[in-house]
């Protein structure tokens, strides 16, 4: 690898990394989000490859907190890895690849987390693949009668509170789920997804007792988070079906839930159980997930499918990077 200068990125150069990544992949708003509304992404966070000209390879840490096995665990989420085209094969990705498991390491992150189809070159630097079902929900045909009557609307800002206490009681049971402030949630409903993502809830007698988030990625119709009331299983399924399109499914995240399931076979729509294998692990914090584990002599791939590969543990698609 030739000698080039690496470093995290200083302020005033967010509109150079934007240039770098907008040749890389194509696409500019989706990192501008992140840099306009994570509260928690500060410069020092973007680790840089630079030459004279400026940054030529990257690579974000993004902070997250996780629920896990009863505690609140830090992870380090990994994106916005790029090489600018001229720089391919040289090693700068690798590079600051490993620069940030040191620097994820001496924040004191337990675990690493990144979505990818490039299985080899993470596998190398120590990520390994624990793959998380996915439901496609398709919906039954001839249609049904809806069982239930709703009232369904668009999310407005001042539900955040009845929205975050839904997610709260829902997701509590389960495992790796991102813990949320309300700065994390001001901050994600700005870069989650898309702008165009289509936020819905369903009242009961006035109260909100469900809601479901969805958007187009690449061609798909993706559930990214829903959540629920301990009754409102039927209002859920229904609203989950509302969202599916006619002729194609709706993907979503295989939530730990037998009512949820029970409601959506009562609709008649087809639920199709797909594995996905893009989120791959990392060891970081080895003594303290063996014990959270309680498997003291685990090696890493053992760790991981015991904490974050159980039938319980589910990470909302909303909460990626």
């Amino acid at each position: 690898m030739s000698c080039f200068e690496m470093r995290p990125m200083r302020a005033g150069e967010e509109e150079a990394l934007l240039n770098l990544l907008e040749g890389a992949f194509g696409v500019r708003g989706i990192f501008q989000r992140y840099m306009d509304w994570d509260p928690l992404l500060r410069p020092e966070d973007t680790l840089l490859a630079l030459d004279d000209q400026g940054p030529i390879s990257c690579v974000q840490i993004f902070s997250r907190r996780i629920r896990l096995r009863g505690e609140t665990v830090a992870l380090g989420g990994i994106g916005s890895v790029a090489t600018a085209d001229a720089y391919r094969e040289r090693g700068l990705a690798s590079e600051l690849m490993r620069h940030a498991i040191r620097e994820m390491e001496q924040r004191g992150m337990a675990l690493a987390l990144l979505f990818t189809g490039l299985f080899d070159f993470y596998q190398r630097l120590g990520f390994r693949s624990v793959p998380q079902a996915r439901r496609l929900l398709h919906r039954p045909h001839p249609p049904a009668e809806p069982a239930l009557e709703l009232s369904v609307r668009p999310f407005q800002q001042a539900d955040l509170e009845a929205i975050s206490a839904l997610y709260e009681s829902y997701s509590a049971a389960f495992e790796i789920c991102t813990v949320r402030d309300a700065s994390y949630w001001q901050g994600q409903l700005g870069y989650a997804g898309s702008p165009d993502e289509d936020f819905r809830l369903v009242e009961r007698a006035g109260r909100v007792v469900a809601y479901a988030r969805c958007i187009e990625l690449e061609g798909a119709r993706v559930a990214m988070e829903f959540a629920r009331s301990e009754s409102a299983a039927a209002e859920l399924a229904a609203l989950l079906l509302a969202l599916t399109p006619e002729e194609r499914p709706l993907v979503c995240p295989q939530a730990p839930d037998p009512e949820l399931d029970q409601a959506l076979a009562g609709t008649g729509a087809r639920l199709e159980t797909v594995a996905d294998p893009s989120m791959l692990w990392r060891v970081l914090d080895r003594p303290s997930l063996a014990r959270l584990a309680q498997l003291p002599a685990a090696d890493d791939e053992e760790l991981l499918a015991a904490l974050v590969g159980g039938s319980r543990a589910l990470y909302w698609p909303s909460d990626r990077f």
